[in-house]
This record gives C-alpha cells, sequence and structure tokens, in this order.
C-alpha cells in the first residue's frame, strides 16, 4: 500500500505579517498544498494522510471549497482528513457541512474511531480536536481491533496541552505506523513506524530547516518511508560576530552579500552577537528594510575593562558595586548583573 503522509498545512495563515512579502507567503502555502496534490495525481497513492491542522483557523466555505476541488483532482486516492488544535471542530464549523468528495474520510468526533478499507487490508483509526487543547493521552490506550490488517493511527499532538503520547507504546498496542502532526518540525521518531511529518511549509520565522511531505510503501512486515522536501521558503538563522570595531556600513555590506549568494526562497533572522563598546548602537532598522530579512535582534555584552573601572571609581557607588559582584558565585545570573548594573550606573542602555 503507498501513502502520502502530511501535515500542518495551515491553509489561510499570513506569515510576517507586515512584511512586504506576506501575501506571497500565504499563497505560497496554498501552492505547495497543491504541489502535494500534484503529486498525487502522478504517483496514485492509495491514501493521503492529513495528520490535523489543514487550516491555520477555522475554514471558509470559499476556503473548503478550493480545497475540495484539489481533493477531487485525485478520485483514486483515499484522503483522510482530521481536525487538529488550530482547526478544530465546533457546533457550526463548516467543516461539518462540507459535501466532500466521495474520495474523503473524515474524522468527526472527538472520541477515537475507524475507517476499514477491504481492498486494501487497511484500517485508519483517529479523531478530532473538539478543543483547542486536550491533555489526556488519548491515543496509548486505542487498540485495533484487527491485527491481521495493516492499522495506521492518525495523531496530532505530541506536548502536554495537545495529547502528549508515547510512540513505542503505540506500537505496542499493535499499530503498524503512527502518522503524526502537530510539531513543525518533522522527523522520524521511531524509524519507519512513526513519523512526525513536520508542516508542510514554515509559518514562523522560528521554524528553520527543511519542510514537506513524506511518501511510503507500507505492508505487514515492512514500511519504507522517505521525505520529500517543498523549497518555497526556509527560515534561516545567521549569526555576525561584531566586534568594537564592527561598523553599521560593514553590517550592511554582510546582510548584501548574503542575500545575493542564497537562494530566493530563503527569509533570514539576523542575529548580531559579540561584545561592544558600551556606546555602541547598531542601525538595525536599516538591515529590517533589506528584501528576506524579516528581523535583527542585538545580542551584545559590553566590553568593560572592570580592574580598570573599579581603580578609576574608587570608593564609589559603580567601584563597591563591581567588587561586591566579583565576591559572589560567578554564575549566568551573576555576570548578567554586573553588566546590567554598571551599564546603568554609567548611563548607557541596558544590554541587549
Amino acid at each position: 500500500m503507498k501513502f502520502i503522509h502530511v501535515s500542518d498545512v495551515h491553509l489561510g495563515i499570513k506569515p510576517d505579517e507586515g512584511k512586504p512579502w506576506s501575501e506571497k507567503r500565504a499563497q505560497d502555502i496554498w501552492d505547495s498544498f497543491a504541489e502535494v496534490i500534484g503529486a498525487a495525481v502522478e504517483l496514485k497513492p492509495d491514501f493521503l494522510l492529513i495528520s490535523g491542522d489543514l487550516f491555520h483557523a477555522q475554514p471558509l466555505k470559499k476556503e473548503l471549497r478550493e480545497v475540495n476541488y484539489l481533493f477531487s483532482r485525485i478520485p483514486q486516492t483515499k484522503i483522510i482528513l482530521m481536525a487538529g488544535n488550530h482547526d478544530y471542530l465546533r457546533t457550526k464549523s463548516y467543516y461539518l457541512t462540507m459535501e466532500w468528495e466521495e474520495n474523503v474520510y473524515f474524522f468527526r468526533q472527538e472520541e477515537p474511531g475507524h475507517f476499514d478499507f477491504e481492498e486494501e487490508n487497511v484500517s485508519i483509526y483517529g479523531l478530532s480536536y473538539w478543543h483547542r487543547e486536550i491533555g489526556e493521552p488519548v491515543y496509548d490506550s486505542i487498540i485495533p481491533e484487527d491485527l491481521s490488517k495493516i492499522n495506521i493511527l492518525l495523531v496530532h499532538g505530541g506536548d502536554p496541552q495537545h495529547i502528549p503520547y508515547h510512540p513505542k507504546h503505540i506500537l505496542e498496542n499493535g499499530f503498524d505506523y503512527i502518522a503524526a502532526g502537530h510539531i513543525h518540525k518533522g522527523g522520524q521518531q521511531i524509524p519507519g513506524r512513526a513519523v512526525m511529518a513536520g508542516s508542510l511549509e514554515p509559518t514562523d520565522k522560528n521554524d528553520v530547516g527543511s519542510h514537506g511531505y513524506w511518501l511510503g510503501t507500507i505492508d505487514k512486515e515492512h514500511t519504507d518511508i522517505h521525505f520529500h522536501p517543498v523549497k518555497k521558503c526556509e527560515y534561516c538563522h545567521e549569526v555576525y560576530p561584531v566586534t568594537g570595531k564592527t561598523t553599521n556600513f560593514e553590517l550592511c555590506e554582510w546582510a548584501k552579500t548574503l542575500l545575493a549568494e542564497r537562494p530566493g526562497y530563503q527569509y533570514f533572522r539576523l542575529f548580531l552577537r559579540g561584545k561592544v563598546s558600551p556606546d555602541t548602537e547598531f542601525n538595525t532598522a536599516k538591515l529590517e528594510e533589506f528584501d528576506r530579512v524579516v528581523d535583527v535582534t542585538e545580542q551584545l555584552s559590553p566590553d568593560y575593562d572592570y580592574e580598570k573601572l573599579k581603580e578609576n571609581y574608587k570608593d564609589t557607588l559603580l567601584g563597591n558595586y563591581i567588587e561586591e559582584m566579583e565576591r559572589r558565585p560567578q554564575d549566568v545570573v551573576t555576570k548578567k548583573a554586573l553588566e546590567y548594573g554598571v551599564n546603568a550606573l554609567l548611563g548607557y542602555k541596558i544590554c541587549r
């Protein structure tokens, strides 16, 4: 049996809202889902497994019609769909009144259920969220009814507020594959048996690394699963090691070179990290004007000569403060307190 596994598409989200490329990013996510459907047209998998949060919020009627049309393009593929914690069901949800294509199987209840497919000898278990948070480990207690079938469990969760679960325990219950979603960083939790799909596209500037979908084949003895990246967007975190000699022109040149050398689908968070003179001010707003720069974060500490400060400010509040902080255990908190206190007493901005 061949399948595609995808999760956390978040149709309707507008990443990096306020940035010039926000609308493009929103459309890219729709186009990426259409790309998955295109792969299904070509590869003709038996099942398309969608492990929750197809939409970023309650879907509009027009959004459901768009998705249903895409589903109509792959009538040979059975689509298994659940609602996650972002698009969770409500009494008046359009999810429930949608007239889905015949190949769509939608979990409507928060209680676990299953769909049986005799031709493929497959049973697929799952549920839909009816609340934003579910703290009980519901999945750990589900037992397949017929162990002779290929038993698959659709999962959306993995943290204390969203159905915590234990992949090893679920597999010991008799499941052959766990098709998981919710955590946006994907990967194989148990090789060949339990996969967190990750988000199809990054939806937030902290969703770093590759994103995409999974293509697999499974029978009762063996599972073969591979990741297929979708590269319409990739967020990258880049660090510039600043010193006391670093200038604004230097930082602009670095950013320009970075943007010119890297592919156009990459977007950047820039981090300025190092020790500088306490009166240093970098023009981060200028850097944030560059195309594909999401934001700039300063992680700077003052380059003080504490021995010289003690000598120059002997028997003053500043000199006494430095001596007192140096007598304390030199852990992270003490070192930060020393930096912040000296900055404040000298009249500089708090360390960034």
